[in-house]
């Protein structure tokens, strides 16, 4: 009796032409899996903004900056990110100041939304109006039109700018209440900042004689000029030396002028009063006789002259109050240690 046999069932022609495509797509899948996968940005939020990538990488390059610049000043050469250094651990050293930037900058662009003056305080919103900004300058100077500063900003470039404008704005808008400032405290800011910022150069009328050469000529003119009461008469019997002879008339209006030309004598003759001779300066190859003929002493620019400028002052100092204590309720969230590593990472 003859076997009976077993006949395999003929495979459908369309799971036959599927086959080469399942293959390749799990091919794909293990090639896929098998990849080494960039590591993602980890979850950040700053005053309730969330910060991406982009946004972390400009700020940690800044502060990298700055953690250098740190490092340099305290006389330490930064060569290796992941060893401690006497200024502390300098991953998150730069990762600290990083978030400080970032919190700066949402403490400014807050406060201009809540002002009045940005519509929308996000990172995305800030590209587009420096994109817009770019566009319209180009446009400008394409069609023979004058631009004033950057002719095309950076990302870093347009922070700073937009951030000065904010702080200008802020500080001459007359609806903010910050910026209503008494006679009171005109008088008081102004006697806290005058010995530093509002002495007055004295008046002084100055007659020398500069030269190079031999100082014994001029230690002969000196004694000539405390004979006779000035360097002027004193030249009468040295003439020679007339043609190194000056005189000039200083102000507090002209002073920058003649710091300029005349830097040196100025500062020499700082201590002369009236009627003093110095006695022969020697720098160098170079030599001169200083005679005060008249020094008018001036204490201070009066308040009424820098009136305006006492006042922006207060008003700026409150706006780096406001700032500063916004600065300190920004609420940063996220996976910091995650930050850490990818901050390490970015650091050589």
């Amino acid at each position: 009796m003859a076997k009976k046999q077993h006949i395999r069932p003929a495979m459908p022609l369309r799971m036959k032409m599927l086959l080469p495509v399942l293959g390749a797509l799990l091919l794909c899948v293990l090639a896929v899996s098998l990849w080494p996968s960039a590591p993602q940005f980890p979850r950040l939020e700053v005053a309730g903004f969330r910060i991406g990538q982009e946004e972390y990488l400009r700020a940690m390059y800044e502060a990298r900056n700055d953690v250098l610049s740190d490092h340099a000043a305290a006389g330490i050469s930064l060569t290796d990110w992941s060893t401690e250094t006497a200024l502390g651990d300098p991953i998150m050293l730069t990762m600290d100041r990083a978030l400080e930037i970032l919190a700066e900058h949402y403490a400014v662009s807050t406060l201009a939304c809540e002002r009045g003056y940005l519509a929308d305080a996000g990172f995305e919103a800030m590209k587009r109006d420096m994109e817009e900004i770019n566009r319209k300058r180009q446009e400008a100077l394409d069609s023979g039109g004058v631009v004033t500063g950057f002719v095309s900003f950076t990302m870093d470039d347009y922070i700073s700018y937009r951030a000065s404008g904010i702080r200008l704005q802020f500080c001459n808008d007359p609806a903010n209440p910050e910026n209503q400032v008494t006679r009171e405290e005109i008088r008081q800011r102004y006697e806290a900042d005058r010995d530093g910022l509002y002495q007055q150069p004295d008046s002084v009328e100055l007659e020398f004689v500069a030269l190079t050469g031999d100082a014994e000529d001029l230690q002969e003119l000196r004694s000539l000029a405390l004979e006779k009461g000035s360097i002027a008469a004193a030249l009468e019997e040295k003439p020679r030396l007339r043609e190194y002879y000056q005189e000039i008339s200083v102000t507090p209006e002209n002073y920058s002028v003649y710091a300029r030309s005349h830097g040196d004598i100025l500062a020499y003759a700082q201590d002369l009063d009236t009627g003093d001779i110095s006695a022969v300066i020697t720098v160098d190859s170079w030599q001169c006789l200083i005679r005060c003929s008249k020094r008018t002493a001036h204490q201070y620019v009066p308040l009424e002259d820098v009136e305006s400028i006492v006042i922006q002052s207060i008003r700026e100092s409150r706006y780096d109050a406001i700032l500063a204590e916004r600065m300190e309720n920004i609420q940063i969230r996220g996976d910091l240690e995650e930050l850490y590593r990818f901050t390490a990472e970015q650091l050589p």
